[in-house]
């Protein structure tokens, strides 16, 4: 099991909603979002951190996955219907 550093979940934390924010305004997207999560942080402590890297490691792993099995379905759908 790897420990991380405050500033390196931070740091993740900030790559994964830049990558998240997608086509919308970033500096929105990622100001609204920090604004939650340091209350929360606040609140509940450190670990709160941890838990919301996580929480977004897992939201872009559920969005890659969901595009790999969109480009599936397609392939075959295109395979199928030729």
């Amino acid at each position: 099991m790897k420990t991380f550093t405050t500033p390196q979940l931070v740091e993740q934390l900030f790559a994964n909603l830049r990558d998240l924010a997608g086509n919308t305004d970033k500096n929105a997207y990622l100001a609204g979002y920090i604004s939650a999560c340091l209350g929360d942080i606040a609140e509940k402590g450190v670990d709160e951190l941890t838990a919301i890297v996580d929480f977004t490691n897992q939201q872009i792993e559920v969005r890659e996955y969901n595009k790999r099995a969109d480009a599936r379905r397609q392939e075959w759908v295109d395979k199928e219907f030729a």
